[in-house]
This record gives structure tokens, C-alpha cells and sequence, in this order.
């Protein structure tokens, strides 16, 4: 009977360190979505959505202060969006005018609805649009698909060319020559040259080859960059408009980081997830004398539900803790920026907090900041690697810089810096950018200096110099 009791003692200690695991990875809205149908669940449970509890800096801060000071980080974003403006720009560029959030095999379906087609031929479509991915593309081979569908291959490529007539253009590609040539409808010079590059010089374009481009077909740079322009225009990921019609994820922040009165303060954000509590009549009934199987059932949901409370408070608390750590050893970039990122660990955080090196791991997982620079994953504060600081620089550097070394992500946002203030019509080369790097006391290699740039997107020299137009078509 003792052993029983015991085994059930051990069992239900594991499950609680299970859960208690699981809500401190848990991000934001997956914590949200986690305590909902808890309360769904839990008959005890009451959740109170509409929220003005203090924050975990111990500071009282209220909903309305909350909401302010988000407005303030977003007022002084400017960095930020100009950091992410061409990216966004080039995805705002395609998303459809109306019904954002529609899926595209949704919209393609009530195209072919109202199309004057067979029974026969609606099936191969919706066969098709069915096989599309997110970004529009037929995924499976025609002729497989044709085999499935037991029609012929010609049949496949015929009901295939109605599919690319349907909105957006370019939708049923099979690889991106075939989606940007869908695209292509105009007859004019500029489309003709536009269509010859794609089909034969696609490689080249992507690599910014335009001289081997010009040369090869014989035309001036001037037409080049021209049709450059024209297929720059057009969408290489047709469907990326719309809704998956799975779970999207938006990014919220979990824990702010302020500037006010002249010091930073951490705010918790506990806004975004309901507030739960103990229902009073379901504590009353369990306080009663009923010993009885819907007394022991209620005692057990009771438990369950500030078991959960108590591992939300823990999370919040290990997070606060944490960012506290992150904010003492990257004062520099709260301060500065991007580029005044060093060396930090998630083993010397877990030290320094007396904590497993896991837990730490755990607590970063999913989690972001919000601060006066933009939104950022936690763990771009960590490093993955470090990079040694040469023997002539170190002087330069402050005594805290020379412990420390400097990140790999300080690195890179120092390439980034250089690449955004070189001449584009002459850029650096990665031994210019090496020997820059470690003028700013970043001793690199070339070749490490190419792995870091193909590493955050950015192409060799000759792919990022832009050309100059003596003359327009």
C-alpha cells in the first residue's frame, strides 16, 4: 500500500516538473492558447481576459501604462523599420488587395467555380491546386500526377496552361524560369530581352552577371538593366500572399526593455494571456465536509489550476531574471545599438544565476524582446562562437570588450554597417571587408568573413554592385 502511494507520489512530481518544463519554453500566444483550454477544461477555473495587473519589475504598472510604453518603443523604432523596410516592402508588394487572409487553394477554387469547363476537367484542377505549396508552385511531377489521375500527359499540360491563367500569374510553376515566364504576357522589346534572360540567363541575373549578360546577347548595358528591371517586378513566390490555412504565427514580445528617468526597466509582458483564478464557489465546496468522489474530483482540479498559476509566475520570474543578466552584459547595445553586441553564453548566465545551463535554454526558446532598437529573438543576445580580437586593437578597446572578445553577431552587423556604407558602383571585396574589420579590432578571415556574409543574406561584390545607365531604352 506504502509503495503504491509512493510510485503515485513520484508519478504525479514528474508530471508537475513535466509541465512546469513545458510552460517555461512556452512563447507567448502558445501560452495563451495553453491556459485557454486549460479554463475550457477546468470547471474551476475562471479566466479573466480584460487585465490590469502589475508588472514583474514590482513596479505596479498598469494596463494603460503598459500600452504606453509600447508606444513609446514604437515611436523610436525608426532603426528597426529601416533595417526591415526593403524585405517588407518586397512581401507587401504581393499581397492581394482584398481578403488577405484567404488561402490560395480558396481563391483558386472559386475561380474554376464560376470557369466553363467539364466535370472531368474541374477534377484535374482541383487535383492540381491541391498538389500546390504555399508558394504556388506544383509540387508533384506531371507525370506522376497524370498517372494518379489516370488522364494522358497531354491532357496534364493542357488543363496545366488553364491553371496558369488563373490569378495570381504564375501560379502551377514548376520551378522559378517557369513562374517568372508565366508572368511574362507582354509582346514589347523590354519583355521580349526580359524573356530571353530568364530562359537562358537566369543564373547569371541572380548573380548579378550583368556585362556576361549583355555581352552574351549582344546588347547594351542600358537594355540589360532595363529588363533587370522588368523581371525585378515580377512575383517569384506567387501564393506567399495568402494564408497557409494552417497556424500563423505572429510575433509578440514576452519582456520589454525601457529607458525611463535615465535607467532601463524590464517589464514583463503578462498582457497577452489570460488572467486565471480559483472559481470561490469551487473552493468553498471543496473546504466543506464532503469527502466524497466529486469532492476528491474538484480538490484535484483545484490543484491542477494553481499548479499552473504557479508555473506562469515561475516562468515570468526566471524570464525577468534572465533579461536582467542579458541587460547587464549587453548594456552597450541597449545603449548603442545593433553593433555593440559581445560575447555571452548561456552557461555564464545559468552560473551566474544558479540555475541548470537547460533551464536557461528553456527560457530562451520562443522568446522575444522588445526594446528601443526593434523586436528580437532572445537568443540573439547569446553567442554562438567568439571571435578573437587582435593583439593591436585590444588596446583600443575597453577592458570589459577585451574579457569578453566580441560575438559572432557583432561581427556580422559590423559587416552590415560596412556593406550599407561602401560605394556600390566599386563595393568591397571580402579581403577589403577582412581587412576593415580588423582596423575595427575584429581579427577575420576572408574566409570567414564570406561564411558571416552568405550567413545574414548578403551576396559577394560583384553581386552587389549596381550598374550606371548612360542612356534609358
Amino acid at each position: 500500500m506504502e509503495l503504491r502511494q509512493e510510485q503515485k507520489l513520484k508519478q504525479t512530481l514528474s508530471q508537475n516538473m513535466l509541465q512546469s518544463t513545458e510552460i517555461l519554453q512556452m512563447g507567448q500566444l502558445e501560452l495563451k492558447e495553453y491556459l485557454e483550454d486549460l479554463a475550457l477544461e477546468n470547471p474551476v477555473v475562471d479566466m479573466d481576459e480584460m487585465r490590469s495587473e502589475k508588472s514583474s519589475d514590482d513596479k505596479g504598472e498598469s494596463n494603460e501604462d503598459f500600452i504606453r510604453r509600447l508606444e513609446e518603443l514604437q515611436s523610436v523604432d525608426a532603426q528597426n523599420r529601416q533595417y526591415y523596410q526593403d524585405e517588407q516592402d518586397e512581401a507587401s508588394r504581393f499581397e492581394p488587395a482584398e481578403r488577405p487572409g484567404m488561402d490560395l487553394r480558396d481563391a483558386l477554387m472559386e475561380q474554376i467555380l464560376f470557369m466553363k469547363i467539364s466535370k472531368e476537367e474541374f477534377r484535374i484542377l482541383e487535383y492540381m491546386i491541391l498538389n500546390l505549396d504555399d508558394n504556388g508552385y506544383l509540387t508533384e511531377d506531371l507525370p506522376l500526377l497524370c498517372k494518379e489521375l489516370k488522364i494522358s500527359e497531354e491532357d496534364g499540360e493542357r488543363m496545366l496552361k488553364v491553371l496558369w491563367k488563373l490569378e495570381p500569374k504564375g501560379t502551377g510553376a514548376r520551378n522559378l524560369r517557369e513562374c517568372l515566364l508565366i508572368q511574362l504576357e507582354g509582346g514589347s522589346e523590354v519583355d521580349e530581352l526580359a524573356r530571353r534572360i530568364i530562359e537562358d540567363y537566369l543564373e547569371e541575373l541572380g548573380r548579378n552577371r550583368m556585362e556576361i549578360i549583355a555581352r552574351k546577347l549582344k546588347c547594351s548595358m542600358d537594355q540589360v538593366l532595363t529588363a533587370s528591371d522588368r523581371i525585378r517586378m515580377l512575383n517569384p513566390r506567387p501564393g506567399s500572399g495568402f494564408g497557409s490555412g494552417k497556424y500563423q504565427k505572429y510575433l509578440v514580445p514576452d519582456v520589454l526593455v525601457v529607458k525611463a528617468e535615465g535607467r532601463f526597466q524590464i517589464i514583463i509582458n503578462d498582457e497577452t494571456y489570460p488572467q486565471l483564478s480559483i472559481n470561490p464557489y469551487y473552493l468553498t465546496l471543496m473546504k466543506g465536509e464532503d469527502s466524497g468522489e466529486a469532492a476528491g474530483y474538484i480538490k484535484n482540479k483545484v490543484k491542477q489550476a494553481e499548479w499552473v498559476c504557479h508555473c506562469v509566475e515561475q516562468r515570468n520570474r526566471t524570464l525577468y531574471l534572465l533579461v536582467q543578466e542579458i541587460l547587464k552584459a549587453q548594456i552597450a547595445f541597449f545603449e548603442g545599438g545593433r553593433g555593440k553586441l559581445t560575447a555571452l553564453t548561456q552557461r555564464s548566465v545559468a552560473e551566474k544565476l544558479g540555475m541548470n545551463e537547460s533551464t536557461i535554454s528553456r527560457a530562451v526558446r520562443e522568446k522575444y524582446l522588445q526594446c528601443q532598437w526593434g523586436l528580437f529573438p532572445l537568443q540573439f543576445f547569446f553567442s554562438r562562437g567568439s571571435i578573437q580580437t587582435c593583439p593591436a586593437a585590444e588596446a583600443k578597446n575597453s577592458p570589459s570588450e577585451k574579457a569578453g572578445g566580441a560575438g559572432a553577431e557583432a561581427v556580422k552587423e559590423q559587416i552590415r554597417i560596412l556593406v550599407a556604407g561602401e560605394d556600390k558602383k566599386k563595393p568591397y571585396s571580402d579581403r577589403i571587408l577582412a581587412e576593415k574589420l580588423g582596423e575595427a579590432g575584429f581579427s577575420i578571415s576572408r574566409r570567414t568573413v564570406a561564411k558571416y556574409r552568405e550567413a545574414i543574406g548578403i551576396a559577394d561584390a560583384s553581386g552587389r554592385k549596381v550598374f550606371e545607365r548612360k542612356n534609358t531604352l
